[in-house]
């Protein structure tokens, strides 16, 4: 076969391959979703995380904050299981944020780039792979948290209704990490940052203790910011309290989110690519 047989062909090979379409993005986005998870369950440090970290921090801050909560009249394993639902997810993000920037490093996405997939399957198959770690993660936490006495209140609708809000705000902190990854591309200088976004959203919020325990001059920032918002949701799913205002703050606070960092992360990775 001469050169000018080989270009032909090459060239027929473009024209008929097809990288478009919900079809083909979700068909791809599967494809690198399984490779995210085959690297992740041979990294020991994702598995411990998945297996031992929320339980860890449950038992934690259940033993050392139970009976003062309880002198304000908190039932605190009901109060604290909702923030470790996040603050594991949160662990999930940052997870997916350094091995992102690992593949930058190495030049795996430029090679993803390269090959005739959908331009959404990094960032897809990212998404599928850290939503199989959170649901991993709450099949292990939610029945620990029963044991020590957590329970919801209004049935099965319940329990659906946690899930399903815990895996948006898991999409929204995986987009926002990924968006962190694509920024920063080096693995050390993400590694050394992912602790910022999680300080002031995880800690100063409502999650671990009452806003009216802050200081007042913190307590409008944290009565306000989404983590508060999303954990006071997920507490009335579990308790079967009014639902429809935490729920409508918790899903307008994740949609604003998602919408800028997807944008935001889809923009760089065409830029890094």
């Amino acid at each position: 076969m001469t050169a000018i047989d080989l270009q032909a062909k090459a060239k027929q090979l473009v024209r008929t391959r097809c990288e478009v379409g919900i079809g083909r993005a979700i068909a791809d986005s599967f494809i690198i979703g399984r490779r995210n998870l085959i690297r992740l369950s041979r990294q020991p440090a994702v598995i411990t995380g998945v297996l031992v970290f929320p339980i860890v921090f449950l038992t934690a801050f259940l033993l050392a904050f139970e009976r003062s909560m309880a002198a304000q009249n908190i039932d605190y394993i009901q109060y604290l299981v909702p923030i470790i639902t996040l603050q594991a997810m949160f662990f999930t993000a940052m997870n997916s944020a350094s091995n992102l920037a690992g593949d930058i490093d190495t030049g795996m996405l430029q090679r993803c780039r390269a090959m005739p997939i959908s331009r959404a399957a990094v960032l897809g198959g990212l998404l599928i792979a850290y939503l199989v770690r959170a649901i991993v993660t709450l099949a292990i936490l939610l029945p620990v948290a029963y044991l020590y006495g957590f329970r919801f209140q209004s049935g099965m609708f319940s329990v659906i209704g946690y899930i399903l809000l815990t895996l948006f705000f898991t999409t929204v902190a995986v987009t926002g990490y990924a968006l962190l990854a694509l920024g920063l591309k080096k693995p050390d200088l993400v590694q050394s940052l992912v602790i910022v976004p999680y300080a002031p959203f995880l800690l100063l919020s409502s999650g671990f203790s009452p806003a009216e325990n802050f200081p007042n001059w913190l307590q409008p920032f944290v009565v306000s910011q989404p983590v508060s918002h999303v954990a006071a949701a997920l507490r009335a799913l579990a308790d079967g309290d009014p639902l429809l205002i935490p729920l409508l703050w918790s899903v307008a606070w994740l949609t604003v989110l998602l919408g800028g960092f997807g944008w935001t992360a889809i923009w760089l990775y065409r830029r890094i690519s």
